[in-house]
């Protein structure tokens, strides 16, 4: 009796995993980072972001002269950090945005219900990453 029931249980399970692999989605890649490097005025954003940098950095060396305490820099220094992190994200942001509503569309048109960065595939999949190219450059 217990070697019919194991017999029935293995069946069971193989017919299960067989199942659900035949069923499993394919999931596609995207190199996240050629993505970016290939977006539309990516240089120019890329130029402003440097910009706003140094100039922060000369505000920081210029009003760290007049500070007293090493406290009053590290305060100063934290604001302007605050103030670069919020102007990196007014930038990049969008951008992030429109690349991951392309990688959905792209995704969708080949039906595809999971996208992962390229650098997390180890083997398989399916790499969207010029047809993401390409959509973004779409005008």
């Amino acid at each position: 009796m217990k070697k019919k029931l194991m017999t029935l249980l293995c069946s069971l399970l193989m017919t299960l995993g067989f199942s659900a692999s035949a069923l499993a989605a394919e999931v596609g890649y995207v190199d996240w980072n050629a993505v970016v490097a290939s977006y539309p005025g990516i240089k120019t954003v890329a130029q402003e972001v440097v910009a706003e940098k140094t100039r922060l950095q000369e505000q920081f060396n210029t009003e760290a002269k007049a500070l007293a305490t090493d406290q009053e820099k590290i305060e100063l220094a934290n604001k302007l950090n605050a103030q670069m992190a919020k102007f990196e994200q007014a930038k990049y942001e969008p951008i992030n945005k429109k690349i991951r509503r392309t990688i959905l569309r792209v995704a969708k048109t080949n039906n595809i219900d999971s996208v992962v960065n390229a650098g997390v595939m180890i083997a398989g999949g399916k790499d969207l990453t010029q047809e993401v190219i390409a959509a973004l450059n779409v005008k």
